[in-house]
């Protein structure tokens, strides 16, 4: 079974002016507080469109980090951290890649490996439960592909 996602993961708190910002924007509810946005088709152009910045990848890990979703990031993290993470696997091989924004800046860097998007998580302040780690712990197995 696949998991292949791009999205956006933070506190209610955090997203809220995204989501007010862009109607395009759905909000996931997660556990513990926390909302996911993917960064569907829609939304990805749109951000695009609107910040006349180039398509431009800034990052070899990151498939959709452009200059346009790297400055939207950092924007909308004035109001909180926001992890952004991509996973491609399919039969249990494959890639998971992030990075974390917090105050305007780029926190944690771009990168992959294993162990990537629960080091996020982490940073982001999510728990993990006894016996999960924090993707387990936010539910996010059940979201395995990005939405029409």
């Amino acid at each position: 079974m696949g998991h292949c996602i791009q999205a956006i993961i933070g506190t209610r708190r955090s997203v809220q002016e995204l989501t007010h910002d862009w109607a395009c924007a759905e909000q996931v509810v997660l556990p513990q507080g926390y909302v996911m946005i993917f960064l569907t088709d829609t939304l990805f152009d749109r951000i695009t469109e609107r910040s006349n910045k180039s398509d431009r990848d800034l990052s070899p890990v990151l498939t959709y980090l452009t200059e346009a979703i790297h400055l939207f990031l950092q924007q909308y993290s004035l109001h909180g951290r926001l992890a952004y993470i991509e996973t491609d696997y399919c039969g249990g091989v494959g890639t998971q890649a992030g990075a974390l924004y917090e105050n305007g800046q780029l926190q944690i860097a771009p990168c992959s490996g294993e162990k990537t998007i629960n080091l996020l998580l982490s940073a982001l302040g999510v728990q993990c439960e006894p016996g999960k780690d924090a993707f387990d712990s936010l539910n996010l197995g059940k979201y395995r592909h990005m939405p029409d």
